[in-house]
């Protein structure tokens, strides 16, 4: 079984691979640091998937339109805590006004960041097997959803609606030079 894991890519490597590079969407993301009262903290995804965070992780929030009965009841996923540090920013405009939700999440803990990194990735057309920081074992990923490879090489996966929600489309964006050179290359 090949298992895709955490590991230094290679920007050709990734575009051999399939890959292409997006930026992120600049966009509120809630986030907290997870106390060790609270550790480890098992997240069941939307998907099936239960990622693990430990204490120090940050807890990422999307704050949505409805207000929450708790923390937990919001949108959320894992960052290790270097990971987060690399590429998460305290939210910096100055004219910024917290939505309701934002407010909740607020008073309970959370701090707006933007993620300022972007990212490699690409459509899975097959199962794949990989496993990210926060999984415990590979865990097999179906068709239809992004593998994406993060700024540590970190992979992890998404929906196509999250990922177009957080990720400039290519379209938007010229591409690489070695995404450009590998492509004459395949003709």
């Amino acid at each position: 079984m090949n298992v895709i894991k955490q590991r230094n890519w290679t920007d050709q490597e990734l575009a051999l691979a399939g890959f292409e590079q997006y930026d992120r969407i600049k966009q509120v993301v809630m986030a907290r640091r997870l106390p060790e009262s609270e550790a480890p903290l098992t997240i069941n995804t939307e998907w099936g998937e239960q990622l693990v965070a430990d204490t120090g992780y940050a807890i990422c929030y999307r704050a949505g339109d409805v207000i929450q009965p708790s923390l937990l009841d919001y949108y959320h996923w894992p960052v290790e805590p270097y990971i987060f540090d690399d590429t998460y920013r305290p939210w910096d405009q100055r004219n910024w006004t917290p939505t309701k939700t934002e407010q909740h999440l607020i008073k309970l803990g959370c701090r707006p960041y933007y993620k300022l990194s972007s990212v490699w990735a690409k459509e899975i057309t097959h199962p794949i097997w990989m496993q990210s920081p926060e999984h415990q074992q590979p865990v097999e990923v179906g068709p239809g959803r992004y593998l994406i490879i993060g700024i540590q090489g970190e992979p992890y996966t998404m929906g196509a609606d999250e990922f177009y929600s957080r990720y400039e489309q290519e379209q938007e964006k010229p591409k690489s030079v070695i995404t450009k050179l590998l492509n004459f290359f395949r003709r």
